[in-house]
């Protein structure tokens, strides 16, 4: 073993430019199948990412003049199977005694009557972060926390609100609609813009509170919503939930609407997968094209070196063992060229990742996806790719002459 191992290092270093073309064209076929797979590792985390984290959900409206939705409707909708997370919104338009809204002259909206104009809008909500400005990103939470189930009297209020009265995370404000009054609490600033443009000071996102459910129900007087909002557990489940709702007994939905989420993370996900199919030709593809090259390479090796062969069968060299010396030798370069691909595949698979995670983030209107980089079990799986497409390569190469009798091939030599 240890003759065939010498004599295939001393044949590598003899043969220094042949050996240099050889691993030129291995180290090119392991960094093609490193950069292809760690790739197509990147888009599954991203997809599993976008899968787990990304809001899949519907909401149900009112098509009545008086806009609500009644909230036995929207508990029987709650209590439904695979509903991960809910919101119920009440929406109301308010006074903010001794406060200065922000005026729409800059925001190219129209000045209307003063007792219109100077009303804000405060949103009712379960949870703030499940509204639909945070999920699709139109608002950003600058300061404080996020309002849930267990707060009360609390809102969140715009960042330039906030500047222009000089209110900070922890002070008090008063809001009042009809007579009634409520003071709550600040509990965080958010900056941003609404998805449409305002017309009125209340359709400004800097005039915008957003407050727990209560306090808007008490504003209201009323137990009325607005909106309410239902999370699925993954995207996938998210057709069964939309149909199990429309199903359910003693709701004309004549009176409603249903619109759910599901285009916003259709196109992510279909992009995904166009990709991961693009990635997994390109794997193949770079196999084969390696596959080829490197038998037509190895086969002019083998060529030229039936001299060498033939010597070494006349001393009695089996030919077992000069397969075994040229598999040595082809895995000594192969080895060295792993060295290079590894350096050179991290490289180029982090740029390909970084390129097609922007891609698919800016293709829609979903949270920024952090990926991490591929575990070691990929780069081993690459290079063991790679060394399959070296030994087939070999075997195509060798297999036409070892074939062959060595009375045949001694023959070749007179």
């Amino acid at each position: 073993m240890m003759t065939i191992i010498k004599r295939a290092w001393t044949a590598v270093a003899r043969k220094r430019r042949r050996s240099l073309t050889i691993a030129l064209i291995m180290t090119l076929i392991f960094t093609l199948l490193i950069g292809t797979l760690t790739a197509q590792q990147t888009m599954a985390q991203l997809q599993q990412s976008i899968e787990r984290n990304i809001r899949a959900g519907f909401s149900i409206a009112s098509k009545q003049p008086s806009g609500e939705v009644p909230m036995d409707i929207a508990q029987r909708v709650r209590r439904l199977d695979k509903v991960k997370a809910h919101n119920f919104q009440s929406e109301t338009t308010v006074g903010l005694p001794g406060k200065q809204l922000i005026d729409t002259a800059g925001s190219g909206g129209v000045q209307l009557d003063a007792n219109v104009a100077g009303e804000a809008k405060v949103t009712g909500a379960t949870q703030s972060d499940l509204l639909s400005e945070f999920t699709g990103r139109f608002y950003q939470l600058e300061q404080g926390k996020h309002l849930t189930e267990r707060d009360q009297n609390a809102a969140l209020i715009h960042k330039t609100f906030a500047e222009k009265n000089n209110i900070k995370p922890g002070d008090k404000l008063d809001i009042t609609k009809d007579g009634r009054r409520v003071t709550v609490t600040v509990a965080g600033i958010f900056s941003g813009k609404g998805e449409k443009p305002a017309v009125l000071q209340s359709d400004m996102a800097e005039n915008h509170l957003i407050t727990n459910l209560a306090v808007a129900q008490q504003l209201t007087g009323s137990q009325r919503l607005t909106r309410a909002t239902y999370f699925a557990e993954n995207p996938h489940q998210l057709k069964s939930l939309t149909d199990r709702t429309k199903s359910l007994p003693n709701v004309d939905w004549k009176k409603f609407s249903l619109t759910d989420n599901g285009a916003v993370f259709a196109g992510v996900l279909q992009n995904i997968a166009g990709i991961q199919n693009i990635l997994t030709i390109a794997t193949i593809g770079a196999a084969a094209a390696g596959l080829a090259v490197l038998s037509l390479v190895l086969v002019f090796w083998v060529r030229g070196r039936l001299h060498e062969i033939g010597i070494l069968l006349s001393i009695g060299t089996s030919k077992q063992q000069i397969i075994g010396q040229f598999l040595a030798e082809l895995a000594i370069i192969a080895a060295v060229s792993s060295v290079f691909a590894l350096g050179v595949g991290s490289v180029v698979s982090s740029q390909i990742s970084t390129a097609l995670t922007a891609q698919t983030d800016q293709s829609q209107r979903v949270e920024k996806t952090v990926v991490q980089a591929a575990p070691p079990a990929t780069y081993l799986q690459a290079l063991a790719f790679g060394y399959m497409v070296v030994l087939l390569s070999a075997i195509a190469a060798a297999a036409p002459v070892m074939r062959q009798s060595p009375k045949q091939i001694l023959a070749k030599l007179s």
